[in-house]
């Protein structure tokens, strides 16, 4: 099973253990995260927001964070620990704060052994893209594209510069990313999202040739 808790800032609240410290809310601090079979869960740097998978968790696990001091870990500033077993007595709810961390998803077997993901959020990450048709030998020159993506009510159009190279049939053009975080629990209820992106492109070899190409992807997180 697996947690996906994130960083938010705090301090010793009423449903960790044993905290010693003060409070953290630095834009980053060095996260340390240790299970009590002793498997480290996480050790880095961490910005705020980061979503943070662990994996290999049991009963219980600590939770020290330290100042960062030349990319390292320097004085420690925060130290608790958390319930992390699935009973009533761990205490663990969606979106509550255990001390600096706010759980963010769970992961659970069902009755017939499938895991089951419960999330309070869903992270979306959108690149726009694009690479010639399987099979294709013809390198192709983009003169142009446009995207249109967001929530579907209102999307944000951008126009991209075209690459001075062609694409070949081994390479791929990244145009640009998105990135969304969506409350599954207390968001919007407007939560239908579309993306698009059309690509007019020409042969290289023969500009008269027209390449182009158009997709779209939809989802909606109600």
């Amino acid at each position: 099973s697996e947690i996906d808790f994130m960083y938010r800032g705090g301090g010793c609240t009423n449903n960790v253990l044993n905290c010693v410290g003060e409070d953290v809310d630095s834009d980053e601090v060095w996260i340390n995260i240790v299970s009590t079979a002793g498997n480290i869960l996480w050790n880095q740097i961490t910005l705020k927001d980061t979503f943070m998978n662990l994996r290999g968790i049991d009963d219980q696990m600590e939770v020290t964070i330290y100042e960062i001091e030349n990319n390292r870990r320097g004085e420690e500033l925060l130290k608790y620990g958390i319930l992390t077993s699935c009973t009533d007595t761990a205490g663990l709810r969606l979106k509550n704060s255990y001390g600096i961390l706010e759980l963010v998803e769970f992961t659970t077997r069902d009755g017939g052994g499938v895991f089951v993901a419960n999330a309070a959020f869903a992270d979306v990450l959108i690149t726009y893209d694009v690479e010639l048709s399987f099979g294709s030998s013809i390198k192709a020159q983009i003169t142009s594209a446009t995207s249109n993506g967001g929530l579907a009510s209102a999307p944000d159009s951008v126009n991209y510069s075209p690459p001075t190279d062609p694409i070949g049939s081994r390479s791929r053009y990244v145009f640009g990313r998105e990135s969304y975080v969506i409350d599954l629990i207390d968001g919007d209820n407007d939560r239908a999202y579309a993306f698009d992106l059309e690509v007019f492109a020409t042969s290289a070899s023969n500009s008269n040739l027209p390449c182009d190409a158009a997709v779209t992807f939809e989802f909606d997180a109600n």
